[in-house]
């Protein structure tokens, strides 16, 4: 009968492994979000039904991650999601645009990142759509923004 020593060296390697492989599995997960939800109106009061909303991270360590997106009911209420339905934003700082599709123009041309939108497919020619020079700025605190309101020009 053959007996195999196991030194401290060799088992504090297969710890040491068994240690990495753990805290890896464990970090796949996506980042924690927090519930966000809010109403999106003109100045003048008017809900802006169907309107597509990107948050795009303003941290430059942010700036590949997903972006949360929502699109208004025509009440003008919307719910943000990042990476499952109604899951919210990463908390931290984003700059949103704003993409209001016509009547009976559907979503032809519109994109997430806001770019690229047809002509005369958003109601607001595009002014709210340019994630490099974002009109809007917010901040999504750890705990959500359950009343968020976005204002536009209609």
């Amino acid at each position: 009968m053959t007996v195999h020593k196991i030194t401290n060296l060799q088992f504090g390697s297969f710890v040491l492994i068994l240690l990495v492989a753990m805290i890896s599995g464990c970090s796949k997960g996506n980042p924690k979000t927090a519930a966000v939800k809010g109403m999106i109106k003109t100045k003048q009061g008017q809900p802006c039904g169907k309107a597509l909303i990107v948050f795009h991270p303003l941290e430059k360590s942010r700036l590949n991650d997903p972006k949360p997106v929502a699109t208004a009911e025509d009440s003008g209420e919307f719910v943000v999601r990042t990476f499952t339905m109604d899951d919210g934003a990463v908390p931290g700082e984003y700059g949103v645009t704003v993409v209001w599709p016509g009547e009976n123009q559907g979503n032809s041309g519109l994109s997430l990142s806001g770019e690229g939108s047809s002509g005369g497919a958003d109601r607001l020619g595009g002014k709210y759509g340019n994630p490099k020079d974002p009109k809007i700025k917010v901040t999504i605190p750890a705990n959500g923004d359950l009343n968020m309101k976005i204002e536009i020009d209609g």
